[in-house]
């Protein structure tokens, strides 16, 4: 066996994002059903402010014991009210936060490292400055409107609430010209599936290159 056998390749691993609204979630809910792991960091940062969890301590410590619920639990209504419209202490919070995810997404990773292909769902990739993470980010995207009408039909709410929620966000374009592939979910979820199934072709080819 050469030495460059015997070196085992490390998992490839890809971030997929994209914007509210745009199924980040319905890409990662196929890719698993096709046997890929799928790290989702959003389920994490619920975790890391858990009860007895390092990041409820934190924003305890920076924030005060009013954010806790009777049951020491995270009052996360509060904690929002706290931060809205104040950049300063929404910048602290994420301070706080981003780097404790980023250490449990890469904890996570660590108990893949036999898969050849790792996917990392991470809504704020971009946002959270965390493209040089992976080795390829995956952009699921949707036009405003399509966005639009999902998000008021799944959140029930009214149209200027849910484009308030849209712009809230960084613009899906700006995400779009900084992403390596993008997939388009505009369509039904056959031709969801079929785009997938041609990216991860793409992906196994060149890994086997």
């Amino acid at each position: 066996m050469t030495q460059n056998n015997a070196i085992k390749k490390k998992p490839f691993i890809i971030g997929i994002t994209g914007s509210i609204g745009t199924g980040k979630s319905e890409v990662s809910r196929y890719l698993m059903s096709l046997g890929y792991p799928v790290i989702d960091a959003d389920q994490i940062a619920r975790q890391v402010v858990m009860p007895g969890e390092i990041g409820l301590h934190h924003i305890v410590e920076s924030f005060g014991e009013g954010v806790l619920n009777f049951d020491r639990s995270l009052n996360r209504r509060k904690l929002a009210e706290i931060i809205f419209n104040n950049d300063i202490l929404r910048d602290r919070l994420n301070n706080i936060l981003h780097p404790i995810i980023k250490m449990r997404i890469r904890d996570e990773i660590n108990q893949f490292t036999s898969e050849a292909i790792i996917f990392v769902d991470v809504p704020l990739l971009f946002e959270t400055d965390s493209k040089a993470n992976y080795d390829e980010v995956l952009l699921v995207y949707a036009s405003e409107a399509i966005t639009l009408k999902r998000i008021m039909a799944r959140d029930q709410i009214s149209e200027d609430l849910a484009l308030k929620k849209i712009r809230a966000q960084m613009p899906i374009d700006l995400k779009r010209s900084m992403s390596d592939y993008v997939i388009s979910n505009d369509r039904d979820l056959e031709a969801l599936h079929k785009q997938i199934a041609f990216y991860l072709k793409f992906v196994i080819e060149r890994l086997h290159s």
